[in-house]
C-alpha cells in the first residue's frame, strides 16, 4: 500500500509545479523546465546554477544547464519515490540521473548518458564479517553470489534501500525477490545519507550504494567507524544515469536539445572532472575504461 503522506506530498508538489507551468504558459515563457532533484543540498545550490562543486550529479547538471541557455531551469526538490509520478503527469518536468527500466520507459523519454557510476556494492559494518557475511554467500572470486544468499539462516538481518530508487534491472529483480521482513525501505530527505548512517548505528545490516556516495557520507559525518564492501556477482561494472523527461512534444524537444549539448560536453575536461574529482585515485583507470565505452571517445585532456 502506498503511504498516504507520500501521496499527499506528491499531490502538493504536482499542484505547485502545475500552477507554475500554467503561469509560465500564460506568460509565454514556454521554455521553463522543472528540474526534479532528490537531493536537498544539490537542489538549493542549483537554483543559482553555482560553480560550487557538490557532487557528480550536481556538477554535471550545472554544466548541462549552462549549455542550454534557451531554457529556464526551475530546480525542485522532490523525494525520489515521487519523481516518477510527477514525470508522468507534468509535461515540462525532467529529472537527471535516472536509470532506465522497462516500466519507466513507458512514461518517460531518455537522453544520452549523463553520469557514470562505478559498480554498486553491498556495504556492511567493519568487524561484523563473520556474523553478517556468511562464507557460503561468496563465490570463488569473493563476490556475493546473490542478495538472497545473505539471508539463508539469517532471517533477522536487514537490507536498507531507498524507496522509489532503481539499482538497474539486475539488482531490482533480486531486491524484489527478498522477503519483506528482510528489507528496510527508507524514504524522505537524503535517504542515501540516512541509510549509511543507519548502517553505522547498527540499525540495518546491509545497504547497496556507489563507493563515491559512501565515501562522501563518511567524510561529511567525520565518523571514526568504517565500512566494508563486497561486489555483487553478475552486476554491471558501472551504472549509467540519464536525463528523463515527461513523454510528449515538450519532452521530445527538450531531450533532443539535451543530447546535442551532451555530445559536446563529453569532450570537455570539466565534464570529465565532474566525475573524477569524487573518485578514489585507485578507481580512475576503471572509470576511464567506462568513459571510453559509454561515450565512444577518449578521455579529455587539457
Amino acid at each position: 500500500m502506498v503511504n498516504r503522506s507520500h501521496l499527499m506530498h506528491t499531490l502538493i508538489i504536482i499542484l505547485t509545479i502545475f500552477s507554475s507551468y500554467l503561469f509560465c504558459k500564460n506568460s509565454s515563457a514556454e521554455n521553463t523546465i522543472h528540474w526534479l532533484n532528490d537531493s536537498v543540498r544539490d537542489s538549493a545550490q542549483q537554483t543559482q546554477i553555482s560553480n560550487v562543486h557538490l557532487s557528480t550529479l550536481a556538477d554535471t547538471s550545472n554544466l548541462l544547464m549552462k549549455s542550454l541557455p534557451q531554457y529556464q531551469f526551475s530546480t525542485k526538490f522532490v523525494e525520489s519515490q515521487s519523481i516518477a509520478r510527477i514525470l508522468k503527469k507534468l509535461p515540462t518536468s525532467c529529472a537527471p540521473n535516472r536509470i532506465k527500466t522497462p516500466e519507466r520507459l513507458k512514461d518517460n523519454i531518455y537522453s544520452l548518458p549523463l553520469n557514470i557510476y562505478l559498480s554498486l556494492q553491498l556495504y556492511y559494518k567493519t568487524g561484523t564479517h563473520s556474523n553478517i557475511l556468511p562464507t557460503n554467500a561468496l563465490d570463488s572470486n569473493k563476490h556475493l553470489k546473490s542478495l538472497t544468499s545473505l539471508f539463508t539462516g539469517k532471517a533477522n538481518h536487514t537490507l536498507g534501500v531507498n524507496e522509489g530508487r532503481s539499482f538497474g534491472v539486475f539488482l531490482d529483480a533480486q531486491i524484489a525477490a527478498l522477503e519483506k521482513h528482510n528489507l528496510v525501505i527508507r524514504s524522505g530527505i537524503d535517504s542515501t545519507t540516512s541509510l549509511v548512517k543507519m548502517l553505522l548505528m547498527d540499525r540495518i545490516d546491509y545497504t547497496i550504494e556507489y563507493p563515491v556516495n559512501v565515501h562522501k557520507v563518511l567524510k561529511e559525518t567525520h565518523t571514526k567507524a568504517t565500512l566494508e564492501s563486497v561486489k555483487i556477482a553478475g552486476s554491471p561494472n558501472y551504472i549509467i544515469g540519464y536525463v528523463a523527461c515527461s513523454k510528449g512534444a515538450i519532452g521530445e524537444q527538450t531531450i533532443k536539445d539535451v543530447n546535442t549539448a551532451l555530445q559536446k560536453l563529453y569532450r570537455s575536461v570539466d565534464f570529465y572532472q565532474a566525475h573524477t574529482r569524487y573518485l578514489d585515485k585507485r578507481d580512475i583507470a576503471d572509470f576511464n575504461r567506462a568513459y571510453r565505452e559509454t561515450f565512444q571517445i577518449d578521455v579529455p585532456r587539457r
